[in-house]
């Protein structure tokens, strides 16, 4: 029991750093290429309020970008300075990366790139059971939707269309006693890349 108070309140300190580091962050920056890749924010989106639990700065999300750090349109060489998760695969098309989980659980993220462009990001995340599936789906439900607006249902998925024409796809795909969500961020109109599983 104090091992889980102390991993809620590790938790807790970690995303009241980084909201309070994100609220010292200026927005009248120049746009350059540095931050040419970066999401623009939903004007009619409270920032400040962006639900960023304890579950999913876990994962590594911002409020400044899609995925870790990382958004679409950005260099793609970017992505091996910015992804601290262990890569487990590399080629010319994409990168992936494995991020472990004191539980037990993991994540893997791949980032496929097209002319040298983060073109799409897609993240497995492998789960213990039905119900930290559910907590995740629920927290991540919640903050796509505080970030993207309203959701909305198609052939088992939930999807969120951004600012910025980028897509969010969020889909179960647990099957038996295998448990997990699949995250694909892509372009508006493009087709997801194939899952791996």
């Amino acid at each position: 029991m104090i091992r889980f108070i102390l991993h809620i309140g590790i938790a807790t300190l970690f995303a009241t750093l980084q909201a309070c580091n994100n609220g010292q962050k200026t927005t009248s920056q120049p746009a350059d290429s540095a931050t040419a890749g970066q999401t623009q924010p939903n004007p009619a989106v409270d920032y400040a309020a962006e639900p960023i639990t304890g579950r999913l700065a876990s994962l590594g999300l911002t409020r400044d970008s899609h995925w870790r750090g990382i958004s679409l349109g950005d260099d793609f060489s970017s992505v091996k300075t910015t992804e601290k998760g262990e890569a487990f695969e590399n080629d010319a098309r994409h990168v992936g990366y494995t991020v472990e989980f004191p539980s037990l659980e993991s994540m893997d993220v791949l980032y496929y790139q097209q002319n040298g462009k983060v073109s799409t990001i897609t993240v497995d995340l492998f789960l213990n059971n039905r119900v930290s599936v559910d907590g995740y789906s629920k927290e991540l439900t919640t903050y796509f939707t505080a970030r993207y607006g309203a959701a909305r249902l198609s052939n088992g998925s939930t999807n969120w269309n951004g600012p910025t024409g980028e897509q969010v796809s969020l889909r179960d795909v647990s099957k038996g006693k295998d448990f997990g969500l699949k995250i694909t961020i892509a372009p508006a109109g493009q087709t997801p890349v194939s899952a791996r599983r």
